[in-house]
């Protein structure tokens, strides 16, 4: 079939014609129970991206329980939008909206469980044979299902189960309790060690002393019952023993996981314990805590601390979570804005031999969910150097001040700004008002250009239009700092594409098939890679700039699969889904590819057991290429890279530095467990990020080699999505998914 021309009259009618269109949506909250609103709350609203265009977008509801978003949509288009929250037992409501022209305005109501469930989950355990135990549900409020996660991969919906385990050893069991349409809805997570005594009885066990002639210095007593023949110690530290009652010196104070493993005489006895022993308090005569009070003045964001400590104190360190410290028992701290900030707490004896430490995430101000964003648009339209601002500000605030980084400002709302000329300029919004101050700054990117171009042209799969994709237009940017223009088109079903308002510049065009049979993202030029691929100057357009598809190699299905999340760093995530992950099979083919989610998330599914690699591809971006190997061994990888400056850097399966690792409970209500077993000790930070991007917690943790448990403080998060990032300077790095209910 011969290729169709593009018609370069019907677009030079048409475009000038096209407009931005806007489509609005509010709605309240409100609690079933009570008919209460619902205030802080959740809402996240998305799009049908079959319809050829991207959106996603969370907002929180004001103490009214009232929230508003507005969307940007292609002009004179129609096409579906979803409007989500969650409720008390983590079940998803949903909306689904319909706009077309004429149908651009909606309202969206939700009745939802909020109040605390009148459910309480609990749980005890009896083991009477070898890897066998009977759970006994204990829990109270009459919710009627039972869902038990035993630790080992399996579930039951019993009341009153029975499991038994491949191997002796610990688990996290965690037992959800609900009822559908109530507010009954609990979760409990416990740790049970499951004993093996087919070989005689044997079970592991020990205690510990310290040795009060020598500073961090203890002995290690076995307990175990049993035909007991060898012994292997884990003493956490990276070092370990194989005595049966061994004396062991630490070089440092700190939170150890000690370990004994036993077996018996006839080597079908096995068993081994842990526990958690703190190096330098003493003997565990010393334990930091701590409580706080707002004072009534200063909007509440003035703290008063006071050390509840036990022992023999004689120093107090306090980070307040805002890289301020003191050094004082009871310290009073004003924070300058409201929020949720991690404070901790490190005391130590006199002589140094008693330390302990401890954190809790803190809420300062009476309302400290608010949050200052905004978006902002160039055009021809508009006039040269001139931006439009438009403000997406969260928490019903009362005065906007805006700071446009070329020495003046505005107090408007929704201002219009003319600079003095092209640049990137760093522009701060800062809103107030209703108890709540929130800061939001973004790099402005204007172009010296007095003209504005359209630029189009037709995409082709094979000899066929393509009818289902998007094109992209980058402008060439190689700085540290990456801000590049960019703009979308959806591509019709015609395979035609356009953009009304280019500046001028040096661009790469980049088309996208959805839902692709066969195709691969391709550049003008007929290449999958921005470095072959042939530069659009402007000035002048050379119109139409038209696309042939690359075809993709044959993808082999099969039982593996891989996954992986892409970390910003200090790169826009505005710029995180317009990442396409390309996969090449052993001899460096192509054989596929995936777009990467708003939150850097990406994926494959069915894939023939073999050797694969991947490569994130976006213009002027140099990225690393991560092999993988899928086995039945290993039939899954999980792969990390950091979008950094201009590069993007990836770190292969954290399974070199890590046995395995689990977060509980999730749904998490206050308290959350991270879980680690580290083959070499390491620093590591611990974030969390609401839905918004915005960090809401922190904390530096040491992980020492062997099993480790770490508790985070999530009791003060508001009810949401949240994604928690575990990384260290020596490349160890994961990220999961965390749902917190109240």
């Amino acid at each position: 079939m011969k290729k169709l021309i593009l018609p370069i009259l019907f677009l030079l009618m048409v475009l000038p014609a096209m407009s931005q269109g806007v489509a609005t949506i509010s709605g309240t909250v409100t609690d079933t129970a009570t008919g209460n609103p619902i205030p802080n709350h959740a809402v996240v609203i998305t799009n049908d991206s079959s319809y050829g265009w991207y959106y996603y977008h969370t907002v929180y509801t004001n103490d009214n329980g009232h929230y508003a978003d507005t969307v940007a949509v292609p002009p004179a288009s129609q096409g579906v939008l979803f409007v989500q929250t969650l409720d008390c037992q983590n079940f998803l409501h949903q909306h689904t909206l319909t706009y077309n022209p004429v149908n651009v305005s909606f309202i969206a109501d939700f009745e939802i469980c909020y109040s605390n469930s009148p459910c309480h989950a609990a749980f005890t355990t009896q083991q009477q044979q070898p890897l066998t135990v009977q759970f006994l549900d204990g829990s109270v409020g009459g919710g009627n299902i039972r869902e038990w996660m035993f630790g080992d991969g399996a579930t039951s919906s019993l009341v009153n189960p029975v499991h038994t385990y491949s191997m002796p050893g610990y688990y996290n069991v965690t037992l959800s309790i609900g009822a559908p349409g109530t507010t009954c809805y609990d979760v409990v997570t416990h740790t049970i060690h499951v004993w093996d005594s087919t070989g005689g009885g044997c079970q592991a066990a020990f205690t510990v002393t310290s040795d009060s002639n020598a500073l961090y210095s203890y002995h290690f007593w076995d307990q175990s019952v049993g035909n007991i023949v060898s012994w292997n110690w884990n003493f956490g530290d990276g070092t370990s023993s194989s005595l049966q009652n061994p004396a062991h010196v630490y070089n440092h104070a700190g939170t150890y996981v000690v370990c004994l493993g036993i077996h018996g005489s006839d080597s079908t006895c096995i068993d081994y314990t842990c526990d958690t022993l703190v190096v330098g308090n003493g003997g565990g005569d010393c334990e930091a805590a701590f409580t706080y009070y707002a004072d009534s003045s200063n909007a509440g964001n003035t703290i008063h601390f006071i050390d509840q400590s036990i022992g023999n104190i004689a120093y107090w360190n306090w980070s307040f979570g805002d890289g301020t410290t003191s050094n004082a028992q009871n310290p009073v701290h004003t924070y300058a804005t409201p929020g949720y900030y991690l404070v901790t707490l490190s005391i130590n004896s006199p002589n140094q031999s008693c330390w302990d430490v401890t954190s809790d995430t803190i809420v300062v101000g009476s309302n400290p969910g608010c949050q200052a964003n905004f978006t902002y648009v160039t055009g021809p339209n508009l006039g040269n150097y001139t931006a439009q601002f438009t403000d997406l500000s969260t928490g019903v605030p009362s005065s906007w001040q805006w700071s446009f980084g070329d020495g003046t400002g505005a107090i408007v709302q929704n201002p219009v700004h003319t600079f003095g000329g092209p640049g990137t300029y760093y522009v701060c919004l800062t809103i107030t008002g209703n108890n709540c101050t929130s800061i939001y700054c973004h790099n402005v990117v204007i172009h010296d250009s007095i003209s504005y171009h359209q630029v189009y042209g037709q995409v082709f799969a094979g000899n066929f239009p393509l009818s289902l994709g998007l094109a992209m237009i980058f402008s060439l940017d190689t700085n540290a700092n990456f801000q590049p223009f960019v703009e979308v088109s959806t591509i019709d079903s015609n395979g035609v594409y356009y953009f009304t308002s280019v500046p001028d510049g040096n661009y790469y065009i980049m088309a996208i098939p959805i839902n692709p049979t066969g195709y691969l993202p391709t550049y003008y030029g007929n290449t999958i890679s921005w470095e072959l691929a042939t530069l659009v100057t402007l000035g002048t357009p050379n119109n139409p700039y038209n696309i042939n598809l690359v075809e993709s190699d044959q993808l082999i299905p099969g039982p593996g699969s891989a996954s992986g999340q892409i970390n910003m760093g200090d790169v826009s995530s505005s710029m995180t889904d317009k990442i396409n992950m390309i996969l090449m099979n052993a001899q460096g083919n192509p054989i596929g590819f995936t777009t990467v989610s708003e939150t850097g998330e990406f994926g494959f599914s069915s894939l023939a057991y073999g050797t694969y690699y991947l490569h994130p591809e976006m213009p002027g971006v140099t990225s690393d290429q991560i092999m993988i190997t899928l086995s039945a061994e290993e039939p899954h990888a999980d792969i990390v890279m950091t979008f950094i400056g201009n590069s993007i850097l990836g770190v292969r399966n954290i399974a070199s530095q890590v046995n395995q690792w689990s977060v509980y409970p999730n749904p998490v209500t206050e308290n959350l467990i991270v879980s680690i077993d580290m083959k070499q000790g390491t620093n590591a930070m611990i974030e969390i990020y609401n839905t918004t991007g915005q960090m809401v917690l922190n904390n530096m943790v040491s992980l020492n080699t062997g099993f480790n448990n770490i508790r985070v403080t999530a009791s003060s998060l508001p009810s949401g999505i949240y994604s928690m990032r575990i990384y260290s300077a020596n490349g160890l790095i994961f990220t999961t998914k965390l749902v917190k209910t109240r």
